[in-house]
């Protein structure tokens, strides 16, 4: 018996920590997927899943199922080259489970002026369970152009995508939608000017949260409104042109002009921006690297892009903002510009750890930046 117990200390001793972690931690995780049911925590909030599904014949089908092994060595080799999903190397998936149900549709348009395509949006989403809205930009806004001071350009304004060159635009754009909602994201097909187009995104989630609070006391709303009508006095406030959509209750129309910071004490605004940052969910797709490559919409130099798609992953990172997609890494394009599918999934994967890198380099940890990337492959 001694001499057992010394053989079992010897082969302890001669693992490194990480595998004396797997196997100490694997009866604890053996219990959670065999167990009827399993509960785990997902930044603060209780997720509870059942284990097993019913089969037409009455049987319990394990959604995960564990691994036979017959030694210690076996189920670590299982851990460390295969391993339960959602845990490295991620074999079976990043997520521990799967989604039940089935996504509700993505809405992709975009013609136009804002208005236009705001009607479009909510006839799209008419009888959804969810508004998820994907928004085509016109070649004027891909290339970052101001068209007001450019006749030569005015004619294309909306053509195959909307024109948005401004924060007011965006307002109008997105009208109607509570972009804060859990049943709202929105994704923005938009790459070289992507950085001010996100940011007016964001600053209008922000304006429409601030909306709120201010309708909430009739009398708080009352004197934002005499704020405004003296910052237009003798001036033409921009507004919603044509009839609102049945379902377009207004909201976001009542800061055109102004916003939200010019309304409220600097505290209670900062308040508002923070729980919106970490609230707004969508994607932005912001892949100057496969633009280089194939769609050539660059209106900046790929290092000063890249420079840009850094500065906004720290300001998620420094933010709480969890919920947005700062960069879709995109292979859909490359395969549009002639890629065989193999080349596609190289050159995409080639430009996510391009990406990945850079943010390393930055001194971003990758557990900060990683769930804020996204993949679109043809």
């Amino acid at each position: 018996l001694r001499t057992l117990r010394q053989r079992y200390n010897d082969a302890v001793q001669s693992l490194d920590s990480e595998a004396l972690r797997l196997l100490r931690e694997w009866p604890a995780r053996l219990k959670s997927i065999t167990d009827e049911v399993n509960e785990y925590q997902v930044r603060g909030k209780a997720i509870r899943v059942e284990n097993y599904r019913e089969s037409l014949s009455h049987q319990q089908i394990p959604k995960i199922a564990a691994p036979t092994y017959r030694s210690w060595g076996e189920l670590l080799v299982f851990l460390q080259k295969e391993n339960l999903p959602g845990s490295y190397p991620y074999t079976g998936g990043v997520y521990p489970y799967r989604r039940s149900g089935e996504d509700p549709i993505r809405m992709f348009a975009g013609e136009g002026t804002p208005e236009r395509t705001n009607r479009r949006f909510h006839y799209l989403s008419v009888g959804q369970p969810a508004a998820r809205l994907s928004t085509a930009f016109d070649s004027v806004t891909l290339y970052g152009e101001d068209p007001a001071p450019r006749p030569d350009i005015y004619g294309k304004i909306g053509n195959s995508g909307v024109n948005i060159p401004t924060l007011d635009d965006m307002k109008k754009l997105y009208s109607g939608f509570d972009l804060c909602a859990p049943t709202t994201s929105v994704s923005m097909t938009i790459n070289g000017p992507a950085p001010m187009i996100l940011a007016m995104f964001m600053n209008t989630a922000i304006d429409q949260q601030v909306e709120k609070y201010l309708k909430e006391d009739p009398a708080r709303w009352a004197e934002a409104e005499k704020k405004i009508a003296a910052m237009f006095d003798g001036r033409v406030r921009p507004q919603y042109h044509g009839e609102l959509p049945p379902t377009n209750d207004g909201l976001g129309l009542g800061l055109l002009g102004v916003t939200g910071d010019q309304l409220l004490d600097a505290d209670t605004y900062a308040r508002i921006k923070a729980a919106t940052l970490s609230t707004v969910r969508g994607t932005v797709q912001a892949d100057i690297l496969k633009e280089d490559q194939a769609q050539n919409t660059c209106i900046f130099s790929t290092e000063f892009a890249l420079r840009m798609m850094g500065d906004i992953q720290q300001y998620f990172v420094d933010h709480g903002v969890r919920n947005f997609y700062s960069v879709s890494i995109s292979g859909y394009h490359i395969a549009e510009a002639g890629a065989n599918p193999i080349s596609q999934l190289a050159f995409t994967l080639s430009n996510g750890f391009t990406i990945v890198e850079y943010y390393l380099a930055r001194g971003m940890k990758i557990d900060d930046f990683a769930p804020n990337l996204s993949f679109f492959f043809s």
